[in-house]
């Protein structure tokens, strides 16, 4: 396992690393439209070998290209909504929204919560969401089954569920201004097309099955409901690593938060065997990612290698094995904000985040 310390950082390198990572920012045309093309072309191959009349294994495997179809189109619309997958932003707002279509994501509402609030304040609880960790006071304070449910997203199996039930549900599909704290009439259309288009993927799914006389719930099952509980697994899972670690602090305090930069140093680098990272369109390579998020997902190896190469002191990284994963998830369970320590459902410290100050400028 690569070695995770504090990110020790000189006080002159912040805007040298932003201005090094500048020539990155090359989104054209061919690219995306050829990644467009081909992942579409994943998820409809897919399709047709769940809806074909096949043996079941066939419509397994199909059922396995759908999902990764989800989640590769799922990644360019986010490209697109950072603005950073075509070179125009009329072909970002519409081919992102295509893009979010079989992954249910409203890209509007995307965009408030992942943009704005995730990107904007990462790591700081209150604005930034995304596998916010409870204290042990508010975490006793819950309603009996939001602990149970909160014991289950952190158990190391209750990704899917975290990001169906508290992101997708509550905020990516007609959110309320509650959730989000806004109400507006792009975010009500944009939950109205991925609903159109679910509602044209399931008829499409009972055309099928009607007039090749085949089960409607066997390909519903496997054409439709399958696909979308592993993109909810993965994505849940995906997120979850990219900020949470025992190495990783979380912050309550907005002026704590911007001395130490958590939004270019609470998030990690995770490194996956088997080349499963460039499946998912390089978004592994997160610290790239987020100190520019203008670089698109095909120069991200790119921008990370020259990050590591000039920096490599200053941000977290580690090898995913089934051991530091699962060391990762019996540690972080709730946070003490006051003392920056992670701590187990009964309170006890596990791991203390050591604070380097991160460079001005």
């Amino acid at each position: 396992m690569d070695t995770l310390g504090p990110p020790q950082a000189d006080p002159s390198t912040t805007t040298s690393r932003k201005a090094l990572l500048l020539s990155f920012e090359n989104a054209g045309y061919l690219k995306p439209f050829f990644a467009l093309f081909v992942d579409i072309g994943i998820f409809a191959g897919g399709l047709t070998l769940v809806l074909m009349d096949g043996s079941v294994w066939l419509k397994i495997l199909g059922s396995a290209l759908i999902t990764a179809g989800i989640v590769r189109l799922f990644l360019i619309g986010h490209d697109a909504c950072h603005g950073s997958f075509f070179k125009s932003q009329l072909l970002n707002d519409i081919f992102g929204r295509v893009a979010f279509l079989p992954s249910m994501t409203a890209f509007s509402l995307w965009d408030v919560g992942h943009n704005v609030a995730h990107h904007g304040f990462n790591n700081l609880k209150g604005r930034d969401q995304v596998w916010a960790p409870f204290s042990k006071e508010e975490f006793d304070a819950l309603p009996r089954y939001r602990r149970v449910l909160e014991r289950i997203y952190r158990s190391g199996a209750g990704w899917g569920l975290y990001y169906f039930l508290e992101l997708w549900w509550k905020k990516l599909y007609f959110a309320t201004r509650r959730q989000i704290g806004a109400s507006r009439a792009k975010y009500q259309w944009d939950s109205v097309l991925v609903t159109v288009g679910m509602v044209l993927w399931v008829t499409l799914v009972a055309l099928v099955a009607n007039q090749t006389e085949q089960s409607f719930w066997l390909l519903f099952v496997l054409g439709v409901v399958v696909p979308f509980a592993l993109w909810n697994v993965i994505m849940g899972f995906v997120v979850f690593v990219h900020h949470t670690h025992p190495a990783i602090a979380w912050f309550q305090k907005r002026q704590e938060w911007q001395r130490y930069r958590a939004y270019l140093t609470a998030t990690v680098h995770v490194k996956f065997p088997f080349g499963i990272d460039r499946l998912m369109h390089n978004i592994m390579e997160h610290n790239a990612h987020h100190l520019n998020p203008r670089i698109p997902m095909y120069s991200l190896r790119k921008a990370q290698r020259v990050l590591n190469e000039r920096f490599n002191d200053q941000y977290q990284a580690y090898r995913m094995t089934w051991q530091v994963y699962r060391d990762c998830v019996r540690r972080c369970k709730l946070y003490d904000f006051a003392d920056h320590a992670w701590l187990d459902f009964r309170g006890q410290v596990t791991a203390r985040v050591n604070l380097v100050a991160a460079p001005a400028g």
